[in-house]
């Protein structure tokens, strides 16, 4: 046997090979990647000595190097060290950066791989003082001003040592009040009457005057001062400015005041000349130094009114013609003055449509309000420019409507030579066959009489038609069945159905009615239906915005109806149950009582609800209960119960062989009373003394005895005696 060969060295892939290769090259790389540097020392890169920064001057930029083993350069490290202040209430330090905070020492240190430099810092003012100045001279700490004087300080920064230096231009200048006065590099402008403090800071240091302003005037008067009155279209009034002056002295400040209006709309100012341009009333205020006088203006129209005629809002197409807007102003008890072509005419969209002396032009597809406006009076009418139309088509083709109701006719869409999709139903004219039915009246559509109309609506010659029923107002829909059985697999016929209007006519709407089925185990195809699946499910019939519902019952087929009684006995007044089964196909048994479809002839004898019967007066009648198609018939009487008989006597005295008649009366439930002589049963105490048949009593022989009479349970007696 010969011996297995040692194996061959397996010879590696070209593309593994020069995957080794790689990941053998990035090994090295991340090995020189992630090797750190080992620091020997930090130091500050060239620090100031001594180190001195001034509050609200430039900031101070340290940097530290690191040395680093085995090299001979330094290694910049400012961002990576951890800096820290002695007092961050005197220097703040960002990443080497120094900022001035107050007066003070403060020491800032950096920290990097262990290694900690440190510099002590000396924050200073870089100048003694601030001093507001005027003209050379330092101003007070409050200062009396009067509106219109003219101001302007100058700042002076001081140094130990050196001459002062005007640093106005560089200082920053504030109001506390600005509504009082502004500044802006020492120039200050005076606004109103109170006080404010005007600040100036340059390099940390500030100075401070607090000016209280007042007016020269005491006040400001306008002349005319009453009531301004307008009539739109008047010519300008002037109103004159006069101020008073504190000792006294009027001044005209027509001129130089400043002169409001708080309605532009209704009237402009200017130098005290007021211009009517609307309607209204405004308030002109005129203003001089702190003081102000102002009068209150009215604008009235020259007219009561404006009518447009047609005041109707304007649908046109593309197509039609420029329609005419006539324009009358009106005056109470005066007559109408013809303007329009002297009215102001405008439209609010060009683009749709133009307008010129009333007559307004239909120009792009969309909406304008013509408006048109004289003297004070207005009047408008919205106008909207439909495109083209190819062809349109009405929502519903056939309406129902009620007598005397306002009728919103069906939307009505056309389609435009772009075949794009427009709602036109504002555009459309419409025309009714027979107004009599179904006509137009102060702009609304009305029911007038009940019967049928067709309404034809036009557009451009399209046109399209709508047939609309009138009806009496409805008031119930009832079905002649509450249940309905149907038996599976099988039709059965749809309830009859009966409609009630509000004049109490019947209308048989069985055929008119839309049905719907809360379950698809129930087919409905009018005038049948058909069970699918076993189940209850329940029908629903609408017609004329009525709806009432039918319980239907999908089962078996019932083969026989059986009842406890055919021939019951109520009293009057009170409810009853009744038991009925049905028997199905297959044996089963079922209690139907609620279920049945019952009715009563005659109706005034009893009421049935489900298996409940309710009667109310005496009187005999049959209750007809069907189910499947099957009947069943109830011979129900209703007989008040027996309660009180009344004799016409209750002692007799007669002689023997004589003879008399008793009548009893009965009471019954419900107050009934009848003659029950005959009904009841009659018995003698003693034969031998009087006997008694039908309530006629008859003497035998001397001696006393009872004649009783019983009828359900109750008895009289009377007290008989005979005598010779």
């Amino acid at each position: 046997m010969r011996k297995n060969a040692p194996a061959a060295p397996v010879a590696l892939k070209p593309w593994l090979t020069a995957l080794l290769a790689v990941v053998l090259m990035l090994s090295s790389f991340t090995g020189l990647a992630y090797a750190e540097d080992t620091v020997t020392g930090i130091s500050f890169d060239n620090p100031p000595s001594p180190a001195r920064i001034y509050i609200d001057d430039d900031a101070l930029q340290l940097d530290v190097l690191a040395s680093i083993s085995g090299s001979s350069s330094l290694k910049n490290v400012t961002t990576d060290a951890a800096w820290s202040t002695s007092s961050s209430a005197v220097v703040k330090v960002t990443s080497g950066l120094l900022t001035a905070v107050a007066k003070g020492s403060a020491t800032v240190t950096a920290t990097y791989k262990g290694f900690k430099v440190s510099l002590p810092v000396t924050v200073d003012y870089l100048y003694d003082s601030v001093t507001i100045k005027n003209d050379g001279s330092a101003v007070d700490s409050a200062v009396d001003v009067k509106l219109g004087e003219k101001l302007a300080y100058d700042l002076a920064a001081a140094k130990s040592g050196s001459s002062d230096r005007d640093v106005t231009k560089d200082a920053i200048w504030t109001s506390s009040s600005t509504s009082i006065a502004t500044v802006e590099d020492g120039e200050i402008t005076l606004l109103a009457a109170g006080t404010t403090t005007i600040t100036a800071k340059y390099k940390g240091r500030t100075d401070t005057v607090k000016l209280t302003v007042t007016s020269p005037y005491k006040s400001l008067s306008l002349a005319p001062n009453g009531l301004m009155e307008f009539t739109y279209g008047d010519n300008a009034q002037s109103l004159t400015a006069t101020a008073l002056t504190t000792a006294g002295a009027a001044d005209d400040v027509t001129e130089e005041a400043a002169w409001t209006t708080s309605s532009a709309s209704v009237v402009t100012v200017d130098k005290g000349v007021v211009t009517p341009v609307g309607n209204g009333t405004a308030t002109i205020t005129s203003t001089y130094l702190g003081v102000s006088g102002s009068v209150t203006v009215v604008v009235r129209p020259a007219y009561e009114a404006m009518r447009l005629t047609p005041k109707e809002d304007q649908n046109l197409t593309l197509k039609d013609e420029p329609v005419a807007l006539a324009a009358v102003v009106l005056n109470g008890g005066e007559e109408p003055i013809t303007v329009t072509d002297i009215a102001d005419w405008t439209s609010s969209n060009v683009f749709a449509a133009t307008v010129a002396k009333g007559v307004v032009t239909p120009k792009g597809i969309g909406t304008t309000v013509i408006k048109a406006s004289y003297k004070g009076v207005t009047q408008q009418v919205n106008v909207t420019v439909y495109p083209t139309v190819a062809s349109m088509s009405a929502a519903k083709d056939a309406i129902d409507v009620f007598l005397d109701d306002a009728v919103t006719l069906p939307k009505i869409t056309a389609t435009t030579i772009a075949d794009e999709t427009v709602d036109v139903s504002s555009l459309v004219n419409w025309t009714s066959s027979n107004t009599d039915v179904f006509d137009k009246a102060d702009g609304k559509w009305k029911a007038k009489k009940t019967g049928t109309a067709t309404l034809t609506g036009s557009i451009q010659a399209k046109t399209v038609t709508i047939k609309v029923t009138v009806h009496e107002q409805p008031l119930l829909l009832t079905a002649d069945q509450a249940n309905l059985s149907v038996v599976l697999g099988k039709e059965a016929k749809l309830p009859t159905m009966t409609m009630t209007y509000a004049s109490g006519d019947e209308e048989d709407v069985t055929s008119l009615v839309t049905w719907k089925s809360s379950s698809a185990n129930l087919i409905v195809k009018a005038p049948n239906v058909k069970g699918i699946q076993a189940s209850s499910v329940t029908l629903t019939a609408s017609y004329l915005g009525k709806s009432t519902t039918v319980r239907v019952t999908i089962e078996e087929e019932i083969t026989k109806l059986l009842v406890d009684n055919t021939a019951p006995v109520f009293s009057p007044g009170r409810t009853y149950t009744i038991k009925v089964t049905g028997v199905y196909k297959s044996g089963k048994t079922i209690s139907l009582a609620s279920k049945m479809n019952w009715t009563m002839d005659p109706e005034e004898l009893a009421t049935v609800k489900g298996s409940s019967v309710k009667t109310l007066k005496e009187g005999t009648g049959k209750l007809t209960g069907s189910y499947q198609g099957k009947t069943l018939v109830l011979s129900v009487s209703v007989i008040g119960k027996l309660k009180k008989l009344t004799p016409t006597v209750k002692t007799l005295t007669l002689a023997p062989g004589a003879n008399q008649a008793v009548k009893v009366s009965g009471e019954y439930e419900g107050g009934r009373v009848g003659d029950v002589t005959k009904a009841a049963a009659w018995t003698t105490g003693n034969s031998r003394v009087a006997t008694v048949e039908d309530g006629v009593i008859a003497a035998v022989a001397k001696g006393t005895t009872y004649i009783r009479g019983t009828l359900e349970g109750k008895t009289v007696s009377i007290r008989v005696t005979v005598k010779p």
